[in-house]
């Protein structure tokens, strides 16, 4: 019998042999010091968690004890005009998951959590699983159309904007509490159904460097998969991610512990051109995440229709708290069912009126209106995203001047701390049409893209999937039209 060969040495062999190349470009960001260095620090993301919490903490505050009226006051402010433009306009669409990283809402949880949970996944109290039934995104989907039906009382109403941030706390804590890992994240926080969706465009991905280094045993010099399980480096995956067969970013928060845990330094950082995920083939296709897709392509349509549409009575009716003599409950009920009618009837109703087209115009065999409509609702993300970019960049161009309004006066109570207090409302609305019609087309571009890519996979025939394009094609460009339509 041949002498074992040393780990090392069989590392370096592996090195030397042909390598498979990537499927497309990447870049990993950990061959710059600096950054490898921030991502290993231990106290990078809890100091990043208790600085946005102590933020949060402050919103919740003013929320309480300040002002009413939204305009005036740093719960909304902050909240709907800094905070949700800030992640929708640049860290998602950039960054992906990076506010994850960050988040305030699951800091207390995961303190009472790694409390009761050690660093291999297992209780000193209980051992709860999440019930297979719901190992979907079905309830996070609901609580975020929640959340969106309520969009406008959140916008106006300092109170309800601290009530929800403190009752998404309050149900992390339990939640963190009865489950290990980030059950919470991944199954409930509405906010994850915007931000995991959305990463898989971003230019940011979690990937191993080398998978053939993960499948070498251990007693041949392999790892363990501290990665998943844990080590005294770090917690095992707090998303239930095994990086080794990772393939998608929608369910990575990128908590950097499989690069603390990591005994054979192979997790990469990469960056990569925008999208590409989206088109990969070893992304599997799932009927909830399509139902997302549309959920959240309906939504700033909706969204940019009553904040700034020409119908202001549709933007009363959403208030459920600030009634007149013409205005009740029997209003805001109709305004609740219009904006469901849209996201979870006339949206996904015209994609699978554009799906049996396609099956129609293409006559493909072994393919169903079904398959059609669950793989090509996937390219709307990228068209999804960019109304988002849109909405949010038309927000913060006309509302920018409340930000030093209240940073000066954070409760509404005649502060003048900066010298801001009185500056007057100075939107920038030339900008704006330019800026959506560039949106919509990147939007609309990058969606066709990944459409062409996806029928392509369907279909073997090159004709087959242009003509199935077609009644694809005529949707997302009406969307778009559709959403340009309140700006041009």
């Amino acid at each position: 019998m041949t002498e074992e060969k040393a780990p090392q040495q069989q590392q370096q062999e592996r090195q030397q042999e042909p390598q498979q190349p990537p499927p497309y470009w990447r870049k990993d960001l950990l061959q710059y010091p600096f950054v490898k260095k921030a991502i290993l620090n231990r106290n990078l993301q809890p100091l990043a968690q208790l600085i946005n919490f102590a933020l949060f903490t402050f919103v919740i505050a003013t929320g309480f004890i300040g002002i009413s009226l939204g305009a005036k006051n740093l719960a909304v402010v902050f909240t709907w005009i800094l905070w949700s433009v800030l992640l929708a306009l640049v860290l998602t669409p950039l960054m992906g998951r990076s506010w994850c990283f960050m988040c305030p809402v699951v800091w207390p949880g995961e303190i009472i959590q790694r409390r009761l949970w050690n660093r291999f996944g297992t209780s000193s109290l209980r051992n709860r699983r999440w019930p297979r039934v719901l190992q979907n995104v079905w309830i996070q989907d609901f609580i975020f159309l929640i959340f969106a039906s309520w969009m406008v009382v959140l916008v106006t109403q300092p109170f309800v904007t601290a009530v929800a941030v403190i009752l998404l706390m309050s149900v992390a804590v339990v939640v963190f509490s009865l489950f290990p890992r980030r059950q919470f994240c991944r199954r409930l926080c509405p906010m994850g159904s915007f931000i995991g969706l959305y990463s898989s465009f971003s230019p940011v991905e979690v990937r191993v460097k080398d998978r053939d280094t993960c499948l070498i045993p251990p007693e041949k010099g392999g790892c363990h998969k501290e990665c998943y399980v844990g080590s005294e480096k770090g917690y095992g995956c707090p998303w239930y991610e095994f990086p080794q067969n990772m393939v998608s970013d929608v369910d990575c928060g990128l908590c950097t512990e499989c690069y603390k845990t990591c005994p054979l330094d192979n997790i990469a950082l990469n960056v990569r051109h925008f999208g590409v995920e989206l088109e990969s083939e070893k992304v599997k296709r799932k009927p909830d995440e399509a139902w997302r897709s549309m959920i959240l392509l309906a939504l700033p349509i909706v969204y940019t229709a009553v904040l700034f549409g020409p119908w202001s009575w549709i933007k009363n009716w959403g208030d459920l708290l600030l009634y007149n003599s013409s205005v009740g409950l029997t209003q805001h009920i109709f305004y609740v069912l219009l904006v469901a009618d849209v996201v979870l009837g006339l949206v996904p109703g015209l994609h699978y009126l554009a799906s049996l087209g396609a099956k129609f115009l293409a006559e493909p065999k072994g393919v169903s209106a079904r398959t059609l409509f669950v793989n090509y609702a996937y390219a709307y993300i990228p068209l999804g995203l960019m109304l988002w970019v849109g909405f949010n960049f038309s927000l913060i161009m006309m509302e920018w001047s409340y930000i030093p309004v209240v940073a000066s006066d954070p409760l509404g109570a005649g502060w003048n701390l900066l010298g801001t207090t009185h500056l007057s409302w100075m939107p920038f609305a030339l900008p704006i049409p330019i800026a959506e019609i560039a949106f919509a087309l990147l939007g609309v571009f990058f969606s066709l893209k990944v459409g062409y890519t996806t029928l392509r996979r369907m279909f073997p025939d090159k004709l087959q999937a242009i003509m199935a394009l077609i009644p694809f094609a005529v949707l997302t460009a009406t969307l778009a039209i559709i959403f340009l339509w309140f700006y041009v």
